[in-house]
């Protein structure tokens, strides 16, 4: 019997002001906030060796989180758009998420392995839990928001929309406790010296103990409780895998399986279920000609005159389940006959069985917009939205790679390699609001999202790299490895928006998928010419959607490059090592300026053109063209990506003992 116990500690003291550069807004340095984190881990291991076919390994591990979020200002946001025919404007004061911002997290985690052999099988038998305590404060617009639709409005002091936020009672946080109970047994079998198959179940169980508040008045209005999450709710993940040394001699490799997986649990997508029943806070939308009030104490809880909503709603069906996916893989792997050459072909296929839905139950349709998309309005005037969390199914990844490497040998090292994907989403999900991410969901049909290409899918990605060690065989080895990225400019989306604010009732401007026309004959043009949108139709890939309305993420990036080197040092030190590291990012870029640059569209989304209406003689819509439609050259679709585009160079050292 042998025991080897560790106990290590780790602490992340971070301080981050941010001040993210807008598409067509200037953002005021006033507008930048600053994000703290301060996380504390404590982790205590025992490695337990009993006999010659018995191993153990329990790990307690607990952890304090806390983030802070402040407001580079203490003053209302005010924003002005429309400054000009591009919609150009600006922004100041509080960063409207970051007035009453904090969240602080107690988790506790107990993990034990147990592993034996038994013949021709290694097996596992094990459990993981967690044990999270929850103190989140979120009060967004807690200085007041103002909006103004030119300099006009805001020298006369009239804004054309309002929102603020408040709590309803004395106590502002929302805290609440969850656990996740994990099982999970596995099974490596030796079925030949040269087949393993490798078998596994786990069982996860997420526990909610604590219930959020019970709101009658959204029930009678939506059906559903608020007081109600999917406490227990089972998530079953079974899986095979194997893999064959066809020959036996390592040079012909067959690999591959089939399971269902579970990532982490979201939790702060149910969080949002006890912020927001409609009892804690109160949430002021308002529309119309509203008094501007610099006071960021002493906002105003009624708007006499204007539309006014007062608080939004998160509810979650009951038979919710975190995201699962079924993942298939199959790769072979042939060493061939020069230099000790490996050639791998790899094919992943994954299917979404439980992704994320979310729904605005506070939209009901009431017509139909110019170009076929449906158009809502508010089931209820005092409530700003009821988001509602449930499943669906249909996402689906798919990913074909090849790849040459040359194994360690001489001192060199390197690769090449090539993967194609493709990626579809229902819902990215990717904010941890309710309302964000329904919001920010482009989409022609806000309520019924369809399947659509991924954010982050990366068609074409080749990759290179080459390392070679000078010295090999002395302790004061060098080496240096160079690394090459070429890949495919991400996706993004063409929207349109109305003079109404938005284009399908929905109340966001940006979020409405662009109608193509087929012809010049189905619009009337203002602030340019058909050729200009002709030109910008080609440009951004969407000839083929003429007609219809173009999906999400059809238009894609421009393509980017990054050629990265790194010189490591190997200083012997007494007892250990030392190693001494110069790593240059975006090498490119230190010689040439202009080369290295990453260009994306900002928020994966452009506005094509404003519809103004119809005509009132012909009846036919009004496309009132955008900056990037009528001026290209002055007003660029693609961004720098200001950072990623600079050559960066970091120096580190690493003593090994």
């Amino acid at each position: 019997m042998n025991h080897k116990m560790t106990v290590r500690h780790n602490w992340v003291d971070a301080d981050n002001v941010r001040l993210y550069p807008g598409e067509q807004t200037y953002n005021f340095p006033a507008y930048a906030y600053n994000f703290t984190n301060t996380t504390n881990s404590t982790v205590f291991q025992l490695d337990s060796i009993f006999g010659d076919d018995k191993f153990n390994q329990f790990r307690v591990t607990y952890q304090t989180i806390k983030d802070r979020r402040a407001p580079g200002s203490v003053f209302p946001r005010v924003s002005v758009t429309d400054l000009d025919e591009n919609s150009h404007g600006f922004v100041t004061g509080a960063e409207r998420y970051s007035t009453h911002n904090s969240l602080d997290q107690t988790i506790i985690e107990f993990t034990d392995d147990f592993t034996f052999f038994m013949g021709d099988h290694e097996l596992v038998l094990g459990t993981h839990n967690e044990i999270f305590k929850f103190k989140n404060l979120f009060i967004e617009n807690g200085f007041g928001s103002y909006e103004f639709f030119s300099l006009d409005d805001l020298e006369a002091g009239t804004a054309n929309r309002y929102y603020y936020t408040y709590p309803a009672d004395d106590e502002p946080y929302d805290q609440f406790n969850a656990y996740q109970l994990g099982f999970y047994v596995g099974d490596t079998w030796r079925l030949a010296d040269n087949l393993n198959i490798i078998l596994g179940l786990r069982l996860d169980i997420p526990k909610f103990p604590d219930s959020p508040n019970y709101n009658p008045e959204v029930e009678e209005l939506f059906g559903y409780r608020t007081d109600v999450v999917p406490d227990g709710n089972e998530l079953w993940s079974p899986r095979l895998g194997f893999n064959w040394d066809i020959t036996g001699q390592g040079k012909k490799q067959l690999r591959g399986g089939v399971g269902v997986f579970s990532g982490r649990s979201p939790y702060v997508w149910i969080s949002n279920n006890y912020a927001r029943t409609g009892l804690e806070q109160v949430s002021i939308s308002a529309y119309g000609d509203i008094p501007f009030e610099p006071d960021p104490f002493n906002q105003p809880t009624e708007i006499p005159g204007a539309q006014t909503s007062t608080t939004e709603v998160n509810l979650i069906d009951p038979d919710f389940k975190f995201p699962q996916v079924t993942r298939f893989n199959l790769a072979y792997d042939q060493e061939l006959p020069w230099w000790g050459i490996v050639a791998s072909i790899e094919a992943v296929f994954a299917d979404s069985q439980s992704e994320i839905l979310y729904k605005n139950l506070n939209l009901v349709q009431n017509g139909t917009a110019f170009d076929g998309r449906p158009y809502y309005e508010r089931v209820s005037d005092d409530y700003s939205g009821a988001y509602f969390l449930t499943n669906t199914a249909g996402g689906q990844q798919k990913n074909v790679s090849v790849k040459l490497e040359r194994r360690f040998s001489g001192g060199f090292w390197g690769y090449v390699s090539y993967a194609w994907g493709d990626s579809q989403v229902v819902n990215e999900g990717n904010s941890s609001r309710a309302s964000s991410n329904w919001r920010y969901m482009e989409t022609a049909d806000p309520n019924n999202m369809v399947l659509s290409r991924s954010d982050y899918e990366v068609r074409h990605r080749y990759n290179a790299m080459l390392s070679y060690r000078f010295n090999s065989s002395s302790e004061w080895a060098t080496t240096v490895t160079a690394f090459y990225n070429h890949q495919s400019g991400r996706p993004y989306s063409v929207l349109a928006y109305s003079s109404g604010y938005s284009l399908n009732g929905d109340d966001y401007r940006y979020n409405d998928l662009f109608y193509v026309p087929a012809s010049e004959d189905e619009v009337i043009i203002q602030g340019g010419t058909w050729e200009q949108l002709e030109a910008f139709i080609s440009m951004t890939g969407l000839d083929k959607y003429r007609g219809q309305i173009a999906p999400r993420n059809a238009s894609k990036g421009p393509w980017r490059h990054e050629l990265d080197l790194k010189v490591a040092q190997n200083i012997p030190v007494g007892y250990g090592n030392l190693e001494a590291t110069f790593e240059i990012a975006n090498l490119t870029n230190l010689f040439d300026s202009d080369a290295g640059h990453i260009r994306y569209v900002p928020f994966g989304n452009v506005q094509a053109v404003r519809y103004a209406g119809d005509q009132p003689d012909s009846g036919l819509p009004i496309y009132q063209l955008r900056y990037a439609v009528s001026n290209p050259e002055e007003y660029p679709l693609f961004e720098i990506d200001q950072v990623r585009s600079r050559w960066r160079a970091k120096i580190g050292l690493r003593w090994s003992f």
